[in-house]
């Protein structure tokens, strides 16, 4: 009767080991996944502009997307990035109509509230002169 106790206990350690621990980032129940449709505003020093994110996290916490702002001028950015921990950093890169040779950047490192509904913090937004100053937030 013991060895059978013995090998149950070792199957359920093997088992536990297996399928144990904390969700990791991009996995099911992990609490600063960043997914679906976010709206919100990019503030660049004094202008504030209304925007929209539609991002995914992949397994391993890669995250994917898009960037649309709609007034007062049109950007349709790509988004990538990852998630670490309770953060997200994102770049969006995007080209203006006025300026189709120039490649934009917006760089952010973003706190995720837990369960992912909301993301905001620091940006610098490159538009091919000079970095300047901004601020992503967005709510799901």
């Amino acid at each position: 009767m013991v060895k059978v106790r013995r090998e149950w206990v070792i199957v359920a350690a093997l088992l536990l080991a297996a399928c144990g621990g904390a969700p990791r980032p991009g996995q099911p129940g992990y609490a600063y996944n960043v997914r679906g449709v976010y709206a919100g505003r990019l503030q660049v020093e004094s202008e504030s502009f209304a925007a929209e994110l539609e991002l995914s996290t992949a397994l391993g916490g890669a995250v994917r997307g898009t960037f649309r702002v709609r007034q007062p001028l049109e950007i349709d950015g790509r988004v990538e990035g990852a998630v670490i921990e309770n953060l997200v950093r994102l770049t969006v890169t995007h080209r203006t109509a006025d300026r189709p040779a120039c490649v934009s950047r917006i760089e952010g490192i973003l706190t995720v509230e837990p369960g992912g509904g909301v993301i905001d913090g620091p940006a610098t937004i490159s538009d091919c002169g000079d970095p300047l100053a901004g601020r992503m937030s967005f709510r799901r």
